[in-house]
């Protein structure tokens, strides 16, 4: 398949499945990318005139370039080198620099996994190496010619989520965090418990300095953070008042932290052998969270620990 057959493949089109905040932010950076395209475009045919005019007035039709262009590149350091090869370089580094940006912007507004490398191998045609010169000159006159539209890029970024919207994938990608942080990878037993409306995350989850009298959480007590938020707000990346806030580095002088006015989180509480405890409003909402967010299928009756 060429890139024509590529291009024709994709539609393009406004997907649906983005927020109109992440629309308005494509828009601009495609506004952005087109001037800054246009103008390189628009310099390389200059420079190609101011080089013709040139030859025309100093070489001969077969002379190379340093016969006739000796006073469109400066001798020495001084001035900028510019040559045709070189502003396509550029237009190609600005084509995956728009790509890049998009995808950089997914990955950070929804904290999701964004292959980028697929991107650009669907949308532009693999780089020859220098050794190559001449597949690198045609490769580099045909991508000077090449304008990307945002919607192609944010089609393949969709592509990357199986069909899901990028909020479904951070979700998705949410609880696969808090799960690999929360069973042990080879004995496939729990590292939390539950008992009534407390769910209790064992051992490594925070520590304690002696020295300083503060406590921090662990890397895997910050997988399960963001789920604790997310179950009360309901929404992704909105944390309540007085809960910790990523990138969830503080110290903490107190081993409890209260959340009033929180529906379903009462309390975190923690302990100096690595023990974290989260206490919910009411039993049921403590089974909740382990179904939605810990894994299915291993909510016990009440009172009975998770093992």
């Amino acid at each position: 398949m060429n890139i024509l057959d590529k291009f024709a493949v994709v539609e393009i089109k406004v997907d649906a499945r983005i927020s109109e905040q992440d629309k308005q932010f494509c828009e601009r950076q495609q506004a952005a990318y087109t001037a800054a395209l246009c103008g390189f475009q628009e310099l390389t045919f200059f420079w190609e005139d101011m080089l013709s005019a040139q030859k025309a007035l100093l070489g001969e039709p077969d002379s190379p370039p340093w016969i006739y262009n000796q006073y469109l590149v400066p001798e020495g350091d001084d001035g900028p080198k510019i040559t045709i090869q070189r502003l396509r370089v550029q237009i190609d580094t600005l084509h995956r620099r728009f790509i890049q940006k998009l995808a950089g912007y997914f990955q950070s507004a929804y904290n999701v996994k964004v292959d980028e490398k697929k991107i650009v191998s669907e949308l532009l045609l693999p780089r020859p190496p220098k050794s190559k010169k001449q597949d690198l000159k045609e490769y580099l006159l045909w991508v000077s010619s090449v304008q990307l539209h945002y919607e192609d890029i944010v089609v393949h970024i969709l592509s990357c989520f199986d069909g899901r919207t990028p909020s479904e994938q951070s979700f998705q990608e949410l609880c696969r965090r808090c799960n690999e942080a929360v069973w042990c990878n080879y004995t496939h037993k729990a590292k939390f418990e539950r008992k009534y409306a407390i769910i209790s995350f064992l051992n490594s989850f925070c520590s304690f300095r002696n020295d300083k009298e503060y406590w921090t959480f662990t890397n895997s007590m910050k997988a399960i953070l963001p789920c604790a938020a997310h179950f009360e707000t309901g929404a992704l990346n909105e944390y309540p008042a007085f809960f910790p806030s990523p990138p969830f580095d503080g110290t903490y002088g107190c081993n409890q932290l209260d959340f009033p006015g929180c529906e379903k989180l009462v309390q975190l509480r923690l302990f100096k052998n690595g023990r974290v405890d989260i206490r919910f409003s009411s039993e049921d909402y403590a089974g909740q969270f382990i179904n939605a967010y810990l894994g299915r299928g291993y909510q016990k009756s009440a009172g009975e620990v998770v093992a």
